[in-house]
């Protein structure tokens, strides 16, 4: 086994990276009126610091149907000067970024009195709303609007972009026929519930160029019991129908947020969607990222040796150590010290719980006990 090979260059995704170990996409909740904060420019410069490989943003907003406060906005306003100097401060240090764009659809957390929309009706598990369903004309708009964010992104300098397709998020909710019930088109069978992801795919390349790097993070699995929500099979069906379309990156995530395994609260073994982004990397000829558990470096050495997957990406262990992968590379190869608890999600700012003052820390407990592992 090459004991480097987490540490050596790469192209994934069309994106030629100075390592194989990314950052995950993680909401920050930094944002001030939609630009990036000095708080959000210091994260990523610890993060470059840290010798992170490739840094995929928080999930930005676009789309006048959907606002989600504490996200970059500008990717709806197409004032890319602010997002110009985010990239030009990850660039300096010879990593790349990613921007990550999505509708929420009605899965929101932190403003329940905006509009909420979703493939159609039903009451949200996890936000409680009731979503309505989008009109076709909605879902046209929703497409352009998909194309102008990725060129935006790009026109600003980043390296690519990453659709949200994962966690009950729009894409996730369409593929789902627990939440589709839709008679048209965008409903019923596969080709049609897959029809509105498909359709974003082909307006991005149209407006960004065919070789701009294109990726998407998808659900594995919902591991829900009777074969209910996302299977691992329609996983696997779709990362081959979206690989055919041009999809350059598929970032391998899993659970819902509702399940008895959800993506934020697992404590699960590590590489805990390894065997879903091995069995993708068969099918497939787009890039695979595996993301979740990946938090002692002789398991990234050894999913990247004796798999097919192209890179690892880590989310909460960044939070607690932004240099984390240097101090991996300087030959300290002792396990992260995040031990997943999730107090990092703070709506005023992800950051991590043992880092905040105790009065912090109490009020951010009710928002940690209900993502806390429940395996």
């Amino acid at each position: 086994m090459n004991k480097e090979l987490a540490f050596e260059p790469a192209v994934v995704g069309g994106i030629e990276v100075k390592n194989r170990i990314f950052r995950s996409a993680t909401q920050e909740i930094m944002p001030i009126d939609g630009k990036p904060s000095p708080r959000m420019f210091k994260m990523y410069e610890d993060l470059c610091e840290g010798e992170v490989g490739l840094i995929i943003t928080g999930a930005s907003a676009f789309s006048n149907l959907d606002h989600y406060p504490g996200q970059i906005t500008d990717m709806k306003s197409g004032h890319i000067a602010e997002l110009k100097k985010l990239t030009d401060s990850v660039h300096q240090y010879g990593t790349k970024i990613v921007a990550q764009i999505y509708y929420a659809a009605a899965q929101l957390f932190f403003n329940p009195e905006a509009p909420v929309y979703g493939p159609s009706e039903y009451v949200d598990p996890v936000s409680g709303l009731t979503a309505t369903a989008l009109t076709k004309e909605q879902i046209s708009l929703l497409v352009k609007e998909f194309g102008q964010a990725a060129f935006v992104a790009k026109e600003a300098g980043f390296d690519g972009v990453q659709l949200h397709g994962a966690h009950g998020y729009v894409f996730d909710k369409f593929l789902d026929p627990t939440y589709n019930t839709r008679t048209d088109e965008y409903g019923g069978d596969f080709e049609n519930r897959i029809r509105f992801l498909t359709e974003v795919i082909e307006e991005i390349k149209s407006r960004c160029g065919k070789d701009y790097p294109l990726w998407i993070k998808l659900t594995c699995s919902d591991f829900l019991p009777e074969n209910k929500g996302i299977t691992v099979e329609d996983f696997l069906a779709v990362g081959v129908a979206i690989s055919k379309k041009g999809i350059d990156a598929i970032e391998v995530s899993g659970g819902s947020m509702t399940g008895t395994y959800s993506p934020l609260r697992s404590k699960k073994h590590a590489a805990f969607h390894l065997e879903e982004a091995k069995r993708l990397t068969e099918k497939v000829d787009a890039s695979v990222i595996a993301v979740g558990g990946f938090r002692e470096i002789d398991v990234v050495e050894s999913a990247l040796a004796e798999t097919k997957i192209d890179a690892v990406s880590i989310g909460r262990a960044l939070v607690r150590e932004p240099k984390l992968i240097k101090r991996w590379m300087n030959g300290d190869r002792s396990k992260a010290t995040c031990i997943a608890c999730n107090g990092c999600f703070n709506p005023n700012g992800v950051q991590c719980f043992f880092d905040l003052t105790k009065e912090e820390q109490e009020k951010q407990r009710p928002m940690m006990e209900m993502m806390r592992a429940k395996d």
